[in-house]
């Protein structure tokens, strides 16, 4: 007589649309490892900034770290797809894991023995940044590989639960433990320790689709076919003109004049602002929680582009009362839609693009967001200076809600492929 297996999860769980994905033994070790590599880098992000100020005590070089780390991720997320397809997305992965692990652990060292310069500083982020850009792309192809078309949505609302817990909320508290208890160099030493056991648990991750076969063409022709690609799909080149328009206008008002208003408040402080993004990070969960249960289907476009408009009418209450209630409320609404709007756009693109294309909309998507975060802090800056923070804030929700809900007035916006991978 054959003895069954029982079930790893418990039928509670295995019942639950955000748990289902992990009934594959696969997905389970995909995500350990990525689950402690977020904590990782939620620590690293807390001591940054004293090692460079220790390094040197500037705003100039603080500053510098953001402009490094975004230029070097742009080229690399581009090519991120075309070496996914080459060489399989687990192996692309290994490759980043490991070349993070090796820089953290060097400046980490360095700083502990005092020979930790500027310049290597800088580069060594750089490589990070490089390296991260491509990881991100090969992850959101493996869980494709590895989740089954209906589990989609649930898998990809993990990543909106398990991130803001580890690199918004437990990993800054304990990086911030570590920096005043010792110094940032053991976080660095710590957070290539994450990579490390990132890159064991991928070694664990064994039911992965071959690399896409193609016949061999330049980087720049494989690049370059990836936005012609965009171009031909009507929907995607629409989509991502949306999402542009909501990043400018809701990431450099949100964060750059929500902190500065609540500043120059008396009766406010680094405690309040601290409670805005607790409250965020719960309305970035929620989020991921009720999305995460929905199926896929032509109607998923819609929500998509009213969470981008949510996004934009979140900042509309603190551009007409700049108080403490509406930047809760604002915080909670503008992470909750973020949340599902990044649940749903990851499913799309994992559903709806042909397989050969997918990790290089993904890479697409990312080195967008490289470009156009640093843009819509600097249309903040300037707009801000030249008239308040209120009609700034205003215009920007104005114009986002305005904007990005117009788009569906295109028929071809609307006009979604099946739900397949060819």
């Amino acid at each position: 007589m054959t003895r069954q297996r029982r079930p790893v999860l418990p039928a509670r769980i295995r019942r639950s649309a955000q748990l289902r994905p992990f009934g594959e033994r696969n997905f389970r070790y995909l995500w350990s490892g990525f689950a402690v590599s977020l904590l990782g880098d939620g620590m690293m992000f807390v001591a940054l900034p004293w090692l460079v100020l220790s390094l040197n005590d500037s705003t100039t070089a603080l500053a510098a770290i953001g402009v490094v780390m975004a230029v070097s991720a742009l080229p690399a997320a581009l090519l991120a797809g075309i070496w996914v397809n080459r060489y399989g997305a687990r192996r692309v992965m290994l490759a980043g894991d490991m070349l993070r692990a090796v820089v953290l652990a060097s400046i980490g060292l360095l700083g502990l023995t005092d020979s930790l310069t500027t310049w290597y500083l800088y580069v060594g982020l750089a490589v990070f940044s490089a390296a991260e850009a491509v990881f991100v792309p090969a992850f959101n192809t493996m869980v494709q590989s590895l989740v089954p078309a209906e589990h989609l949505v649930g898998a990809n609302s993990v990543d909106q639960v398990i991130r803001p817990l580890m690199w918004r909320l437990i990993g800054p508290a304990l990086g911030g433990a570590v920096v005043a208890r010792s110094s940032a160099d053991w976080v660095f030493v710590a957070d290539s320790l994450t990579f490390v056991a990132s890159f064991g648990f991928l070694l664990k991750v064994r039911a992965e689709r071959e690399p896409v076969q193609r016949e061999p063409r330049s980087l720049l022709v494989e690049s370059l076919d990836g936005f012609r690609y965009v171009w031909r799909h009507k929907w995607l080149l629409y989509a991502f003109a949306a999402g542009a328009v909501t990043v400018i206008c809701v990431m450099g008002p949100w964060n750059v004049l929500v902190p500065f208003i609540l500043h120059g408040d008396v009766a406010h402080g680094a405690e309040t602002y601290g409670l805005v993004l607790a409250v965020g990070g719960v309305g970035q969960i929620i989020g991921a929680l009720v999305v995460g249960g929905r199926s896929l289907d032509r109607r998923s476009l819609l929500w998509l582009y009213l969470a981008w408009g949510g996004m934009a009418g979140g900042l509309a209450g603190f551009a007409f009362d700049a108080s403490l209630v509406p930047a809760l409320i604002g915080s909670f609404v503008i992470n909750a839609a973020l949340a599902i709007s990044a649940v749903l756009w990851g499913a799309l693109l994992q559903s709806a693009v042909s397989r050969a294309y997918v990790a290089r909309m993904f890479g697409i998507d990312w080195a967008l967001s490289q470009v156009l975060v640093p843009i819509s802090y600097s249309l903040t800056g300037a707009f801000a200076g030249m008239t308040s923070t209120g009609t700034t804030l205003l215009v920007a929700a104005v114009g986002g809600l305005i904007c990005v809900p117009a788009v569906l007035v295109v028929r071809q916006a609307r006009r979604i492929p099946e739900m397949r991978n060819p």
